[in-house]
């Protein structure tokens, strides 16, 4: 299952519905990390019906009074996958913060968050650290970026960050 990773929209959805409609067969889903969710709430009322994918998304510190729990812990093809925004766990700039001690208590050999707008891949002890950046608003010298997750029972979780192009 290949999902498309988006996070920090920042209430400007265009290039990520673009993205959608020119990915959509290439993809089974969604995941918005946060900030904003009503972008995904938006996102996902235009496309799940075009396009029938699965959307998931957790909120982010611009959030401000979302009901929507501000972190999900979901199995995905024998994947465990933890998503938070990062602002609880301390992540900054290049950094994963406190996530492996999440990523470990979770049983979690994915980890997905955003917050820094800068896109991140890493893996350490066997758990992949994703950080799509910003579609939006990219900091630290980055572009517009977004990334794909591909989860295939039996094999290593895989990533692949992209900068965003019209």
């Amino acid at each position: 299952m290949t999902f498309l990773i988006l996070s920090d929209t920042h209430g400007r959805i265009d290039r990520a519905g673009e993205l959608i409609e020119r990915l959509h067969e290439q993809i089974d889903g969604v995941w918005h990390l946060g900030d904003n969710y009503r972008d995904f709430e938006l996102l996902e009322k235009r496309y799940r019906p075009l396009y029938h994918l699965a959307f998931q998304a957790v909120p982010g510190n611009c959030d401000s009074f979302c009901p929507a729990p501000n972190r999900l812990s979901i199995p995905v093809e024998g994947h465990r996958v933890f998503m938070q925004h990062g602002d609880a766990f301390g992540v900054s700039g290049y950094s994963i913060g406190q996530f492996p001690r999440a990523a470990k208590r979770e049983k979690a050999n994915v980890v997905l968050f955003g917050h820094t707008h800068v896109p991140l891949i890493e893996v350490q002890d066997g758990v992949l650290y994703l950080n799509p950046g910003s579609l939006s608003l990219p900091k630290g010298g980055s572009e517009p970026s977004y990334a794909l997750l591909d989860l295939e029972r039996n094999q290593p979780p895989k990533a692949e960050l992209f900068t965003y192009s019209e």
